[in-house]
């Protein structure tokens, strides 16, 4: 069977950006960021960090079911049964549906064709939470209670409102769990078992539990009178990542089925690399101290997308402002060799925030966004002079963002437990 090309024809976002997937480059490429001080977790005595990367006040959440055509009574009732991060994924998907032209689609054999692959890496932990209270304090459970925290029932919901009956998947792998779906949904149209698949994460653990269970491991910064400063990735005086949410979305489609179908094509995804780290002989929460799990992961993507570390253009990279954004760096080095210090790389959690199982997929969004318009997001709050010593080596973004034509990018995602994913986007040649 000679190979099936896969290229992106939607892309959608809800972010502490914006409530869409241009809104919110746009807001990143101009400095913007989503950082502010979130009063329930300031009243919580358990957390430490008082502000996270909440969603873009702009964000209207009636807005991505109008276009199921469902009525307004139906909205509301629809809305009170979905916890923050379902409606965050449903809100992704409209617009990524929207953009690639999908909306109303009536043909069945079309419909039958078409997929959704859509992670979170914890799911709706603040369902969880209030069932946890409604459990203690004696009354009667909602029937919608473990709807709004398991795992799969986003992708369940984005399948069922807009009719799509290909394969229904969900991943839930940390912070690497939006760049797995969009890896899955690649080999579903790679082996030919369907033409298009809506891929994406969400995420919305903004929540005390949430924050005082990262707080216990000295992950989050605790920059509670700057949260503007917060999120440092690659800096000397980094201390820790800043929660965010939302939600972000890839339309993948056959090449042949897209050009049939008049679809605009923003990028090509041209293969990805998924490794474990094994044994690292450290917690099981931190990557292997080299970095040759990220390194395998990186020179996997290329080998399947057939390019050469020289190849490389811009690496949207993981870094999340902690200590292990060094290893990346390690990673990247040893992966690319000489040709690291020539390749674009930038850090798009400095302005969002860490959407935890989310986040691969907003890298995905903003790196096919750059491969696009050719343009390079710059990381905030990192200078050449507070440039950590274990970062350099490669050509980091900093100040404004970078115009350059890109060829190849790369979006790299990590997770806890030692899960690691690159996916390697190109521009769209013919």
């Amino acid at each position: 069977m000679a190979k099936r090309r896969v290229v992106i024809t939607g892309v959608g976002a809800v972010t502490p950006l914006g409530a869409g997937a241009f809104e919110s480059f746009d807001a990143l490429l101009s400095g913007g960021h989503g950082f502010g001080r979130v009063e329930s977790l300031a009243e919580f005595a358990g957390c430490k960090t008082h502000f996270a990367a909440r969603v873009s006040d702009r964000f209207d959440p009636a807005n991505f079911l109008s276009s199921t055509g469902m009525s307004p009574e139906n909205q509301k009732k629809m809305l009170k049964k979905l916890d923050r991060h379902q409606v965050f994924a449903l809100a992704a998907a409209a617009e990524a549906i929207e953009s690639a032209g999908l909306e109303g689609t009536t043909d069945e054999a079309l419909l039958d064709r078409i997929g959704v692959n859509f992670a979170t890496g914890i799911g709706g932990l603040e369902a969880v939470e209030q069932c946890t209270l409604t459990v203690h304090s004696g009354k009667k459970q909602s029937p919608f209670g473990n709807l709004k925290f398991l795992p799969n029932i986003a992708a369940g919901y984005i399948s069922s409102l807009w009719d799509f009956r290909g394969p229904n998947n969900a991943h839930c792998t940390a912070c690497a769990a939006g760049a797995h779906s969009i890896s899955d949904a690649f080999n579903a149209i790679a082996m030919d078992e369907a033409d298009i698949i809506v891929a994406g994460g969400a995420e919305a653990a903004i929540t005390p539990v949430g924050i005082s269970t990262f707080n216990a491991q000295s992950a989050l910064s605790t920059r509670n009178e700057s949260p503007e400063f917060a999120s440092r990735p690659f800096s000397n005086d980094r201390d820790g990542f800043v929660m965010g949410e939302g939600a972000a979305c890839l339309v993948l489609e056959e090449l042949g089925h897209a050009l049939a179908r008049g679809a605009r094509i923003y990028a090509e995804l041209l293969g990805f690399g998924r490794t474990g780290d094994g044994r690292t002989g450290g917690a099981i929460t931190a990557p292997h101290a080299e970095g040759l799990g990220a390194k395998r992961s990186i020179l996997a993507a290329l080998r399947m997308a057939g390019r050469g570390p020289e190849n490389v253009d811009y690496i949207n990279a993981h870094a999340t402002s902690t200590g292990a954004d060094g290893i990346e760096i390690k990673a990247i080095l040893h992966a690319l060799g000489e040709h690291a210090r020539n390749v674009a790389v930038s850090a798009t959690k400095s302005a969002t925030g860490h959407l935890l199982g989310a986040s691969g997929a907003l890298a995905a969004v903003f790196t096919v966004l750059t491969i696009v318009k050719g343009a390079v997001p710059y990381t905030r709050n990192l200078t050449e002079g507070n440039l950590s010593d274990d970062c350099r080596g490669v050509r980091h973004v900093l100040d404004r963002y970078l115009e350059k034509p890109i060829n190849l990018a790369l979006s790299n995602s990590f997770g806890f437990g030692g899960t690691n994913s690159c996916l390697a986007f190109g521009a769209y040649r013919g």
